[in-house]
């Protein structure tokens, strides 16, 4: 193509490639897939990850199904999960993850000046006593899982019980693992997602 043509394949395949270091699936190439995505999460189908994932069909079913539970928790309130969540992406440095979870955040009513300061909770007012107990192991748990303190631990039990501090420590895991996979392919966030 010449010069004049406008974009050429090879821009397309530098733009993919600056997307994700492996290709995206496409809802044209696999459509049982992604009707799938769309009956299990409506609109947050249309996130990258799910086109990442979808080169492994099977995974990603069954990736979808166990996210639901995680999600579910047990009844752990959503706001302490998504702050351990928050706090997983950022002890990771995952952009993908920690941008969306802070708009989920956000629409659950966590105020942004909250959030801007999550990494320095232990210096804040801000967070309760539950809210800190849930940070502290959620960034010891992502950081050095077998060094997590019976104190850290403790602090979190006592509290929520074993049912949900599992809850809470499957959503940290969760997040560790979709961190662990979209970092090292770097997965880049959706152009219009815009931060809350």
């Amino acid at each position: 193509m010449g010069a004049d043509s406008g974009g050429t394949e090879k821009d397309a395949d530098t733009d993919a490639a600056s997307i994700c270091r492996i290709p995206l699936q496409s809802r044209e190439a696999m459509p049982d897939l992604f009707a799938f995505l769309d009956e299990r999460r409506g609109a947050a189908a249309k996130a990258r990850v799910f086109a990442l994932m979808a080169n492994c069909p099977d995974i990603l079913r069954a990736f979808i199904t166990m996210a639901d539970r995680v999600r579910e928790g047990a009844g752990l309130d959503p706001s302490l999960r998504e702050l351990a969540i928050i706090m997983a992406c950022q002890a990771l440095g995952n952009r993908y993850e920690l941008w969306r979870h802070w708009n989920i955040a956000r629409r659950l009513g966590m105020p942004r000046q909250k959030l801007e300061i999550i990494w320095d909770f232990e210096a804040s007012d801000a967070f309760t006593t539950l809210e800190k107990a849930v940070l502290r192991l959620a960034r010891h748990a992502t950081q050095a899982p077998e060094q997590v303190s019976r104190e850290v631990w403790d602090a979190v039990h006592s509290t929520l019980g074993d049912e949900q501090s599992l809850a809470l420590l499957f959503s940290v895991g969760w997040y560790n693992m979709t961190a662990r996979i979209t970092g090292p392919l770097a997965l880049q966030l959706e152009p219009d997602l815009e931060r809350l």
